[in-house]
């Protein structure tokens, strides 16, 4: 059975059940209401926002961040999805359904090429079926785990390397004052404050690849430039946010 008949990830692939999308309406307008009273929120650059799915990079410094980045477009949790590791939030039913509430899940498998149940090539076929769906989005964060504010650990490769598979731009923006909010290893908010929300330029993968249809090497080379554009821009912003 191909990973888009497997009922387990059903959920990806077209119109959810009415109370998935209830409760992630509901999460949005909560977190919409948090961001108008108790951290109130702006964005600058809304205008560069692509008119087709995207993959939404930022740096990543608070648990917030995702809700952060889904209101700063306006768009629902209904049109955002998330990689997550399967071997964690796929392991129980009760798991699934429970996170699934409110983000849309897509597994990823982290065991060794031999132990996986999930190859990269399925990933990417539930990302795909997950974007053509109502123009649906993916949210990554290229440090791969929350840093410190300021500072940005080094970029992977997953999120250029999805762009150039996909063919879907990736939208770059910079996250200021989160962390202040919802500090990393703190259970509850901590005191209101302003965040800000800095989108940059979309980077296209079509910009990198030499033909269209590039070879192996070639698209390998791509995604080593678009993971270096896409660490640069956001550096530079950063730098500037706490020089």
């Amino acid at each position: 059975m191909g990973v888009l008949q497997n009922p387990k990830y059903s959920y990806l692939l077209g119109k959810q059940y009415f109370f998935f999308r209830v409760f992630k309406a509901l999460f949005y307008y909560y977190s919409k209401i948090v961001f108008i009273f108790y951290a109130p929120l702006r964005v600058i650059g809304r205008e560069k926002i692509p008119k087709t799915s995207f993959i939404f990079c930022s740096n990543h410094n608070s648990h917030m961040d995702v809700a952060v980045l889904a209101v700063s477009v306006k768009k629902s949790f209904n049109h955002f999805g998330m990689l997550a590791a399967r071997d964690y939030w796929f392991d129980s039913w009760i798991k699934r359904t429970l996170v699934n509430t409110v983000m849309n899940l897509i597994p990823v498998d982290r065991k060794s090429s031999k132990d996986r149940e999930l190859s990269t090539s399925d990933t990417l076929s539930l990302c795909d079926a997950f974007m053509e769906y109502g123009q649906r989005n993916l949210i990554l964060f290229p440090e791969g785990t929350r840093g410190k504010p300021g500072e940005l650990l080094p970029f992977k490769k997953g999120a250029a390397s999805f762009s150039a598979k996909l063919n879907k731009p990736i939208l770059p923006a910079v996250i200021h004052g989160s962390h202040k909010i919802w500090p990393r290893g703190k259970i509850f908010f901590s005191w209101p404050t302003k965040i800000r929300v800095y989108i940059l330029d979309p980077i296209y993968p079509e910009s990198f690849l030499e033909t269209d249809n590039p070879t192996e090497e070639e698209r390998s080379r791509a995604v080593e430039n678009i993971t270096l554009e896409l660490e640069r821009v956001i550096k530079e912003k950063v730098d500037y946010l706490y020089e």
